[in-house]
C-alpha cells in the first residue's frame, strides 16, 4: 500500500483541481446534436467567443452546456424525456464522474454507386452498410478518458470500374472485392485539461475550418487517425479580442490496397480498369504529420474570425517525439526549406496550408464564411506574387436561421460551394497533378485509403444548397446538390476521352461524370431514441466518363452511360 500511497495522493490533489462537470464531447459528423450547437449560437443561446472552426468543441468548457446529448432547457428546451440515473453516476463529492455515451447506428444503402463521404470508417460502398458505436466516459478531476469505439460493415458490391486510377494517391475507388469490415477504437481519447488548455492522446476525428459539408485541410472524411494533441478547450479572451489553437501529431496508415491497376489494357469497350486487390504487403503506415491551426477574432470586430493551417506530412515513422513537432516551425518556403528529397538537408516531405475566415451576423441569425487552400507551397515570394492561384482550392457558404413563433421552431437555408479542382496554372507547372495527391510516398494527403480533407476528392466540385425546418427534436429538410467527379483526370489522364493524341487538351467535353441530387430528410424522437431518415433520388451522367456502348450514334457524340439511383439512410440516437 506504501508503494502507491503518492499515487492516491497525488490523484486527490487533481481531483480537486475542478468542479464536477459533464465535459463530453460531441463527436465530428453525429447527426443533429452537432450542428444544433453551431446553430444554437447563430440563435443568440451560445457564447458568441466560439469560432466552431475547430471540432469537436468542448461543451461545457467553451458553450457551457452541462447536457450536449441529455436534458438542456437552454440548449433543448421542450426535451421532456426521463433519463436513466444509472447512466450518469458521480463519486467521492461529484469529482468523479462515470456516464454511458449514445448508442449510435447508421445504416446506408446506395443503388447503383457508391455516394457519400465525411462518414469516418465507412467506405465508398454499392449495396447496404452499417455503422454502430457506443461508449463510457470518465471524468476525474482535469482528467478525461472516453472509449467510444467504432465498426462497420458493408456489402461492397460490385459496380463498373473506372477506366483510368491513378497512383499518386492512396484513395481507391473502392475497398476490394469482398464485403467488408472494420473495427477500432473510433471516437476514444485520454485528455488531461490545465486551465483554458488541454493536452492528450486521441484517436477522434478533427475538424478545421469553417464549412459544414467540406473542409480543406481536416474533416471526418477518413476515420479518425492516433494523434497527440495540444489545444484550447475554449477561447481564450484577452484586450485585444479572442484565440483559439490546436496542434496535432499524428500517424497516417495505408488502405492495404494501394497501389493498384491504373487503367484496361485489353482494348475492350467500353476502357475499365482491373480490380482493386489487398496488397498484404504493403506498410501500415505511410506516413506521419504536425499540423496547426489558429483562429482569432478581433475585439474591434466581433463576429469575425481569421486563421491559418498548415500541415507538414513526413515520409515513413518519426524518430522520436520530437520529430512530430520539428518541422512546422522550418521557414515554408522552398528554396530555405528544400524542394526534393535529393537536395542536401532536406526530408521527404510535402505541406499544405489554408487561410480561413468565419463572420457571425449576430442580429441577423447567419453566417458566411469561406475557406482558401494551397497544395504546394511558392518557391519563394516572387512565386507567391506572379502566380498566386497555383495548387489552391477554396469553399464558400452562407446559412441563416429564422427564428419562428413558438416554443423551439426555426426555419434554416444554407448554401455551400467548394472547389477543388486544380486551376489552369496547374497545366505548365504540374501537369496533370490534383489536390491532395503530393503528400510523400505517393500515398497523398489520406488515412486508410480516403482523402483528409474534402471527401469529393480530388479534382472534383460540389454544390449543395437546402432548407430545413425544425420543432426541438423533430425536423424537415430538403436539398440539392451537384458533384462534379475529378475534372483534372477527366481532363489529362483518359486517353479516350482525347479525340486528338497531338493536341491532349482537345477532349470530348461531353464527358463529365457528374451527379444531380435531391435529398429528403425527416428526424423524429421517439423516447429515449431519436431516429433520422434521408431518402436521395440520384441522376447520374457519364458514369465513370463512359459512353453508353449499347447506345445509337448521334449527331455529336455517342450517348454517355447515364443511370438513376436511389439511395437511403436510416440513423438511430440512443440516449440514456
Amino acid at each position: 500500500m506504501k508503494r502507491y500511497k503518492k499515487y492516491i495522493v497525488l490523484a486527490t490533489i487533481l481531483m480537486a483541481v475542478v468542479k464536477q462537470g459533464q465535459a463530453q464531447t460531441v463527436p465530428v459528423g453525429m447527426p443533429f446534436f452537432e450542428e444544433a450547437l453551431r446553430r444554437a449560437q447563430l440563435m443568440g443561446k451560445l457564447d458568441s467567443n466560439v469560432s466552431f472552426n475547430i471540432r469537436p468543441v468542448d461543451a461545457v468548457k467553451a458553450l457551457h452546456i452541462s447536457q450536449p446529448f441529455g436534458k438542456d432547457s437552454l440548449l433543448f428546451p421542450t426535451d421532456n424525456t426521463n433519463y436513466f440515473k444509472w447512466a450518469n453516476l458521480n463519486f467521492l463529492k461529484n469529482q468523479v464522474q462515470i456516464s454511458l455515451l449514445p448508442v449510435y447506428t447508421h445504416t446506408q444503402y446506395n443503388q447503383h454507386h457508391p455516394y457519400g463521404w465525411n462518414d469516418g470508417i465507412r467506405i465508398p460502398n454499392k449495396g447496404f452498410q452499417q455503422y454502430v458505436s457506443a461508449g463510457v466516459y470518465l471524468k476525474a478531476g482535469p482528467l478525461e478518458v472516453q472509449f467510444r469505439p467504432e465498426m462497420v460493415t458493408a456489402d461492397n458490391k460490385d459496380f463498373q470500374n473506372p477506366p483510368y486510377r491513378t497512383i499518386q494517391i492512396d484513395n481507391p475507388d473502392r475497398m476490394g472485392t469482398l464485403p467488408y469490415r472494420y473495427q477500432g477504437m473510433g471516437q476514444s481519447f485520454v485528455k488531461l485539461n490545465l486551465g483554458p488548455m488541454t493536452v492528450g492522446y486521441s484517436n477522434e476525428n478533427v475538424w478545421w475550418g469553417p464549412g459544414y459539408q467540406n473542409a480543406i485541410i481536416l474533416s471526418n472524411n477518413a476515420p479518425g487517425f492516433k494523434h497527440f494533441t495540444i489545444n484550447t478547450n475554449k477561447p481564450i479572451v484577452s484586450r485585444y479580442g479572442s484565440f483559439e489553437m490546436q496542434i496535432l501529431g499524428g500517424k497516417l496508415e495505408s488502405s492495404g490496397f494501394w497501389p493498384y491497376a491504373t487503367s484496361d489494357n485489353s482494348g475492350n469497350w467500353p476502357p475499365i480498369a482491373a480490380d482493386i486487390v489487398a496488397k498484404p504487403n504493403d506498410p501500415t503506415y505511410h506516413s506521419y504529420f504536425t499540423g496547426m491551426i489558429a483562429s482569432f477574432q478581433p475585439k474591434v470586430l466581433p463576429g469575425l474570425f481569421l486563421g491559418i493551417t498548415r500541415i507538414v506530412q513526413l515520409s515513413g515513422e518519426p524518430k522520436g517525439f520530437g520529430n512530430y513537432f520539428k518541422y512546422l516551425y522550418v521557414d515554408p518556403q522552398k528554396e530555405i526549406f528544400g524542394s526534393t528529397v535529393s537536395e542536401p538537408g532536406t526530408v521527404n516531405r510535402n505541406q499544405i496550408i489554408s487561410f480561413f475566415g468565419r463572420y457571425l451576423f449576430q442580429k441577423s441569425n447567419a453566417e458566411l464564411y469561406f475557406e482558401v487552400g494551397r497544395e504546394d507551397w511558392w518557391w519563394d515570394w516572387e512565386d507567391l506574387i506572379t502566380d498566386p492561384t497555383y495548387s489552391s482550392a477554396w469553399l464558400a457558404g452562407f446559412k441563416k436561421v429564422y427564428i419562428l413563433p413558438g416554443k423551439d421552431r426555426w426555419l434554416e437555408i444554407n448554401t455551400e460551394m467548394t472547389n477543388i479542382q486544380a486551376p489552369m496554372s496547374n497545366l505548365p507547372r504540374s501537369y496533370g497533378s490534383s489536390f491532395y495527391m503530393s503528400g510523400v510516398n505517393s500515398h497523398g494527403w489520406t488515412h486508410k485509403g480516403q482523402v483528409l480533407g474534402a471527401g469529393i476528392g480530388p479534382g472534383s466540385n460540389i454544390v449543395n444548397f437546402g432548407f430545413n425546418y425544425g420543432k426541438g427534436f423533430e425536423t424537415y429538410g430538403v436539398h440539392f446538390e451537384k458533384v462534379m467527379y475529378n475534372e483534372d483526370m477527366f481532363y489529362t489522364k483518359i486517353k479516350y476521352l482525347q479525340l486528338s493524341e497531338s493536341n491532349p487538351l482537345k477532349l470530348d467535353f461531353s464527358k463529365h461524370y457528374v451527379d444531380y441530387g435531391i435529398l429528403l430528410n425527416h428526424q423524429a424522437q421517439y423516447g429515449k431514441f431519436i431516429v433520422g431518415y434521408n431518402f436521395h433520388i440520384l441522376r447520374t451522367y457519364n458514369f465513370q466518363w463512359n459512353y453508353d456502348p449499347f447506345g445509337a450514334a448521334g449527331p455529336f457524340r455517342f450517348p454517355g452511360l447515364n443511370a438513376w439511383s436511389f439511395n437511403a439512410q436510416v440513423y438511430t440516437i440512443l440516449r440514456f
